[in-house]
C-alpha cells in the first residue's frame, strides 16, 4: 500500500485546547532555552534561528486572544508583545525576560489544565482542530 494511503488512514489525535497550549508553551521555552545555550558557546546564527522560532511561537499564542477588552486578556497580550520585542531584542538578559514570562504563563495554564479540559469535554469549551494548530510547533 502507498505510505502516503497508510499515512491519511492514521487516526487524528485527539487534542484539547488546554493540552495544545501547553505545547505551544513548552516548544517556545525550549526554543529559548536552547537560543540561551547557543548564546552562550557564542552560535549566533543558531541562536538567531531558535530564536525566530520562538518568536512565532509566541505570536501563536498570542493569535488565540481575542482582544474583547477584558483584563485578563488585555494582560495576556501585553505579556506576549513583551515576550516578542524581548526575543526580538535577542540579547541574554532579554531572552532570559521572556522565558521567565513563558514559563509563568505556562505554570498558570498547568494549573487549570484538569478543569479546562473538563469544559472543553462537556461542550462548554469548544474544541479546536489540532490540524492547523500543530504546525505552528515546527
Amino acid at each position: 500500500m502507498n505510505p502516503y494511503t497508510l499515512y491519511q488512514q492514521q487516526p487524528v489525535p485527539s487534542w484539547t485546547r488546554i493540552d495544545m497550549l501547553l505545547a505551544l508553551f513548552d516548544g517556545g521555552i525550549a526554543r529559548c532555552e536552547q537560543a540561551l545555550a547557543a548564546m552562550e558557546r557564542q552560535d549566533r546564527r543558531t541562536a538567531r534561528n531558535l530564536l525566530v522560532k520562538a518568536r512565532l511561537i509566541v505570536l501563536g499564542l498570542a493569535s488565540g486572544v481575542v482582544p474583547d477588552g477584558d483584563r485578563v486578556t488585555t494582560t495576556l497580550l501585553q505579556l506576549y508583545e513583551y515576550a516578542q520585542h524581548a526575543l526580538g531584542q535577542g540579547s541574554v538578559e532579554d531572552v532570559r525576560g521572556a522565558l521567565n514570562v513563558l514559563r509563568i504563563l505556562r505554570e498558570g495554564f498547568q494549573k487549570i489544565r484538569d478543569e479546562a479540559v473538563d469544559l472543553e469535554r462537556r461542550g462548554l469549551i469548544p474544541p479546536i482542530s489540532s490540524t492547523a494548530t500543530l504546525q505552528t510547533l515546527a
